[in-house]
């Protein structure tokens, strides 16, 4: 493609002739190389949005920052681990489920994170809020280019309102949506590219948006919706015809199918298919394929409700807080008739490119993934799906307060004057868009502490959501661990534990067949010596889950202690057949297989075992006892080096 030469740098002051309402059509520059951003708008967008979570540096990890860094090898393991972050779903590391999870880009960077400095969380806080402050100026330097023909004001404020939302608390906040940030920022730069492209006709601006949105599909899967986003930006805001949109656009199916063959690969290895619970998401419990269409739009309006009055914010709205309903029910006709108003009416206004239309859709497209009305997810609320749709919102509320002030370009006037002095309103506009900022931000910085570990978060949340199984059983594992020495795994102060059961208790009176609950409530019966209690938990959350390899392992030391050996024989098989990596269980096993004296067999088990942690003393020390049992302590001598070894290198690392 030959390069075209640019054109003599346009002035800092432009005619328009249009207003906010609607952008220029065929009359419309042609590129956006009217004049440079502002600095000072990006600066306070980035300085905001980093500021916005200073008080998060000193938080622990939370929530699924478990699942996807501190309690998962792969992550942990560094970039020596890249190949299985890229061949493996996105919790493989964590447990030994199958998943529809695919974000091998931001592993990348958590276990980055870990080798930089293992076992601190404040790096990933302190990168989220670096990571959205860089979103925050990239939103307005690109914003700034793509609406050439609209009031310089509207892109600053759509800005800024966006870094401020509170809703995005449980992204900045959790370390693990790290993969929501990346997800738009590259997304954002994309876009970016795209003008680039468009102003100089340079290959290479396009090439650089393609990899971009490479990065951002590799980051989250929902980044695929950027393939809607792309054309329909191009078609509201430049004059170019349909087939100069497909011909830009037509590159982005490249990284798109990509990266769809790849998860399909990963996902399809798995031996069967994830399978949501109504505890995850409720709608799946519906009865009949209308009441979960009818609950999917009851909670759409739910998180638009959300959006508009971010009070309180709750990390889950699980059942049976929330439970499924039939479109009789008021709240989900509201938001049938909401969603699908908006739609129609956006659709409608395509071909005037009316800017809220443009909004709407925005909206529509980044949250229609979520939604749970075109496909069933594993979440039937979380706020940090609202992430990317709420740039629509923020575009939509900053139009409409240009719009009621009616704000318009100014003949004459420098760009960036016209930010400070939009006009005759112009100190209404701002003092109404302060007032809005400051709320926002307040919100954020007091949400904020709710975030600080799983247990400030599910006391913060309870009180909200007082009937959700899920919250109710997360703070009993949260309790529970205030009682216990977990290195050690006793009960230092019994009162805790027993907080703990009653919380279990509660998720099991919510929801029956809860079997997590049961287990977890079993393991805080035997921690506090009541076994056969423990027993029967355990037994019941087999009934429900039968492959629970934890729960096998844990029933298998009662059998242990009731000197059950072939017993605990099976279970701990069937344990260890479930998740070979499961260490306790192989370490349990080879004692009970030691004292039947089957010596090769336990050693067997403990070297396996010795695959994933080389360094674990316990199974080293094990293996030694093992070949002195057999009467060869020549054999034993190695494994006792290597056992002193080990436990010397784990007492100077704890110093």
């Amino acid at each position: 493609m030959s390069k075209q030469k640019l054109s003599k740098p346009l002035p800092q002051t432009v005619r328009y002739t249009k207003s906010a309402t609607t952008p220029p059509k065929a009359t419309a520059p042609a590129t956006s190389l009217i004049a440079r951003p502002p600095l000072w708008v990006g600066l306070l967008a980035a300085a905001l949005g980093f500021a916005l979570y200073i008080n998060t540096f000193g938080h622990l990890y939370c929530l699924d920052d478990y699942s996807v860094i501190k309690e998962n090898w792969v992550t942990k393991g560094g970039l020596k681990n890249l190949w299985l972050m890229f061949s493996t779903e996105y919790r493989y590391g964590a447990w030994n489920s199958p998943g529809s999870l695919y974000r091998p880009l931001s592993l990348v960077i958590f276990s980055l994170q870990w080798q930089l400095s293992p076992d601190n969380p404040m790096v990933g806080h302190v990168m989220n809020a670096l990571v959205y402050g860089l979103t925050g100026w990239l939103l307005w330097v690109t914003w700034w280019r793509i609406l050439v023909g609209y009031p310089p004001i509207l892109p600053a404020l759509i800005t800024l309102f966006f870094i401020a939302h509170p809703v995005h608390t449980e992204v900045v906040a959790n370390i693990k949506s790290l993969d929501e940030m990346l997800s738009l920022l590259f997304g954002t730069l994309s876009l970016n590219c795209i003008w680039r492209y468009m102003d100089r006709n340079q290959t290479k601006w396009l090439t650089w948006g393609v990899i971009s949105y490479a990065l951002a599909l590799f980051s989250k899967e929902s980044s695929i919706t950027y393939l809607a986003i792309f054309p329909l930006t191009i078609w509201f805001f430049t004059n170019k015809s349909l087939s100069q949109i497909l011909r830009i656009s037509a590159p982005f199916l490249i990284p798109a199918g990509l990266f769809l063959l790849i998860r399909h690969q990963v996902l399809a290895a798995q031996p069967y298919a994830e399978v949501y619970s109504a505890l995850d998401n409720f709608i799946v419990g519906a009865k009949d394929s209308a009441s979960r269409l009818a609950s999917a739009f009851m909670m759409c309006g739910r998180y638009l409700w959300v959006m508009l009055v971010p009070h309180p914010l709750i990390s889950d709205l699980g059942y049976p807080q929330m439970k499924p309903v039939p479109f009789s029910d008021w709240r989900a006709l509201a938001g049938f008739f909401l969603y699908a108003g908006m739609f129609v009416w956006a659709i409608t206004q395509l071909g005037k490119k009316h800017f809220l239309a443009y909004a709407i859709l925005v909206y529509l497209i980044s949250f229609s993934l979520f939604s749970n009305v075109l496909i069933t997810i594993g979440t039937s609320y979380g706020e940090r799906v609202l992430y990317t749709p709420s740039l629509g919102f923020a575009m939509a509320l900053a139009w409409l307060l240009v719009t009621l002030a009616r704000v318009k370009p100014q003949e004459g006037v420098p760009l960036a004057d016209q930010i400070t002095k939009p006009g005759p309103q112009g100190t209404v506009l701002w003092a109404v868009s302060i007032v809005i900022l400051l709320a926002y931000s307040a919100k954020t910085i007091e949400r904020n502490p709710a975030w600080y570990d799983s247990f400030a978060l599910y006391k913060s949340d309870v009180p909200n959501s007082p009937n959700c199984a899920k919250l109710r059983y997360h703070i009993g594992i949260e309790t529970t661990k205030e009682g216990v020495n977990e290195d050690l795994g006793v009960v230092k102060d019994s009162s805790w534990v027993k907080k703990g059961i009653a919380s279990y208790t509660k998720a099991i009176e919510l929801f029956p067949e809860y079997h997590d609950a049961y287990g977890s409530r079993g393991l805080a019966y035997f921690r506090l010596g009541q076994y056969d209690s423990a027993f029967v938990d355990y037994k019941k959350a087999l009934k429900f889950r039968p492959n629970d390899d934890k729960v096998l392992s844990n029933l298998g030391f009662i059998y242990f202690l009731r000197s059950q050996l072939d017993s605990a024989e099976t279970v701990y098989k069937k344990s260890v057949a479930l998740n070979p990596r499961f260490i306790d269980a192989r370490r349990n096993l080879g004692a009970v297989l030691a004292m039947k004296k089957q010596f090769p067999q336990a050693i067997e088990q403990w070297q396996e075992g010795l695959k994933y942690e080389p360094d674990n003393a316990t199974l080293l020390q094990y293996i030694c006892s093992a070949y002195r049992d057999m009467g060869q302590p020549a054999q034993a001598q190695p494994w006792l080096d290597r056992a002193s070894a080990a436990a010397a290198a784990a007492k100077k690392k704890t110093k």
